[in-house]
């Protein structure tokens, strides 16, 4: 039997070690091609999905806007309508309106007066001699002398922003008011 020399051993496991490193260099420099050419498809079918999202995105923006802006209009047409149906009868007629604090009048007022109303703004203090005409009251809250004031002369809603329907409600219960007080039935 021959013996095998310390040099073949160290001459062995030097090449397996050169051949491994070898390996590793050849291995990792065309995998990372390869890598970097999946993360690139990846990358790309990405973007174009979002771009699309963008797109879609948009498209629903601008038809959330052109549905807003019909429903607006369509409201603005039917208030129209009502307030014009219950002209005759209320135009010319005095309404107080109080409204609580933190509520604008942005909406009622303009509503009322389109009508053809005469519309008085009451304040926080009771007016003196209390008038003879009814008061609307907006919002949650009355003022403490709200129950001085005629109750059937008394309307309230507990918002300023009406839809239509409850702007054709409000002004047949106001007309309601001014036939009661009139003895007009």
């Amino acid at each position: 039997m021959r013996l095998i020399s310390l040099r073949y051993h160290i001459i062995t496991i030097a090449a397996v070690f050169l051949s491994l490193g070898l390996g590793i260099i050849l291995g990792g420099s065309i995998g990372q091609n390869w890598i970097n050419e999946k993360q690139q498809t990846l990358l790309v079918g990405l973007e174009e999905k979002y771009d699309q999202a963008l797109q879609s995105n948009a498209k629903l923006q601008n038809q959330i806007q052109e549905l807003s802006g019909r429903i607006e209009q369509a409201n603005e047409e039917f208030s129209a309508f009502v307030s014009k149906g219950f002209m005759p009868d209320l135009q010319e007629k005095t309404i107080g309106l109080w409204m609580n604090q933190g509520l604008k009048d942005e909406f009622i007022r303009p509503f009322l007066e389109s009508v053809g109303m005469k519309v008085i703004l009451i304040d926080e203090s009771l007016p003196s001699p209390l008038p003879a005409y009814p008061i609307l009251f907006v919002g949650a809250q009355r003022p403490n002398w709200a129950h001085e004031w005629a109750e059937e002369l008394t309307l309230q809603v507990e918002k300023a922003n009406l839809t239509p329907a409850e702007q054709g409600k409000l002004l047949e219960r106001i007309q309601q008011v001014y036939q009661e007080q009139n003895h007009e039935y």
